[in-house]
């Protein structure tokens, strides 16, 4: 075996105490485990490099398989891994990407990044992966041992741009919450936060509710049907669960609606062009586009294909994010509302 499992959570006593920060209301988002690959044999030779995603639909991850496959390219270049990136999408079918996954595990993937559609359905596939020395890095938790978790505080996060809002808007008026693909921890825990921070205000009033998928096209289409059939209903505030805000005020604007308050979390080329244009309307920011993410959980993974070990299971890392001092390290001219690209 290549490693040790154990389904006893540890708390934060186990991280070291220099990262404790970036672990703040963790148990509001994930779950800490023991590292189970202590045990890991690095593979000789070219390493074969593989993804599991839940839905290629949405241009975040899109974004990641963009920046898996430089990276991997590079490293084939070097001699260090074989050159196909192998890519399943599963379409937001559990099932099937539980099949995918199984099928990388046992048919040569020696990494496997995995963005899970789901926190439990995969526990036995890590277990069998830990058997065969498949390294499996997820993006976002799973609430068994067995995978590495490279992720950031998404529960902190959501907080600190829901709580933004809020401010910016006097407490007071009416939001509408878009939010991010059904049954995937980050969405849970995005919504969740939203709602806490909204306690102990009761001026601020969600007025609608509705998924965007993670997916411009998809909430701007969401949030025109809502404008449709609340036609006297007034919105001062967006809450964007990621990726989701530009795509909102769009369809805002395209029913002649006035433009709304919004914390953009991204850090897409289009927000920080509408921040550009209405500086008062935006009150927060972060960054989390794929390509840092994606050279985060590379970075895990070359370090263990080095030898080295995490001192637990789940890693936690923070996020930049553009203020009015360091705007311009962001932005640049050639940005508009309907750029695809990221910063």
């Amino acid at each position: 075996m290549a490693g040790a499992s154990s389904t006893a959570e540890v708390g934060l006593t186990a991280v070291p105490a220099g990262a404790r920060a970036d672990y703040t209301h963790y148990e509001l988002y994930s779950k800490l485990y023991p590292n189970a690959y202590q045990n890991f044999k690095p593979p000789t030779g070219k390493v074969q490099y593989c993804e599991s995603t839940f839905y290629l639909g949405n241009t975040y991850q899109q974004g990641e398989v963009t920046a898996f496959k430089q990276m991997v390219t590079q490293l084939a270049a070097a001699g260090k891994a074989q050159s196909n990136f192998i890519v399943q999408n599963s379409n937001n079918s559990t099932a099937t990407q539980v099949s995918q996954l199984q099928s990388e595990i046992q048919t040569g993937c020696n990494v496997i990044f995995l963005d899970p559609g789901s926190t439990t359905a995969f526990c036995s596939l890590f277990t069998t992966a830990i058997q065969k020395n498949v390294l499996v890095v997820s993006f976002a938790p799973v609430y068994c041992n067995n995978a590495i978790t490279v992720s950031f505080d998404v529960y902190q996060n959501s907080y600190e741009l829901a709580a933004n809002l809020y401010k910016a808007m006097n407490y007071q008026g009416n939001v509408l919450e878009i939010t991010g693909v059904p049954g995937v921890a980050d969405a849970a825990t995005a919504t969740a936060a939203a709602a806490a921070a909204r306690k102990g205000h009761p001026g601020i009033k969600v007025v609608g509710s509705y998924t965007g998928m993670w997916t411009a096209s998809v909430a701007q289409q969401a949030t025109a049907q809502w404008l449709a059939s609340h036609p006297g209903v007034k919105v001062d505030g967006i809450i964007d669960e990621g990726a989701m805000g530009v795509a909102a005020e769009t369809a805002l604007q395209q029913a002649g609606r006035p433009l709304a308050m919004v914390s953009l979390q991204e850090g897409d080329c289009q927000e920080l062009a509408f921040a550009k244009q209405n500086p008062s309307l935006v009150p927060f920011m972060t960054d989390q586009a794929p390509a840092p993410g994606t050279y985060a959980a590379m970075n895990v993974a070359l370090r263990m294909l080095a030898g080295q070990q995490p001192a637990l299971d789940t890693i936690l890392y923070p996020i930049p994010g553009p203020t009015d001092a360091t705007f311009h390290q962001w932005y640049e001219p050639s940005m508009t509302t309907s750029s695809a690209c990221f910063a």
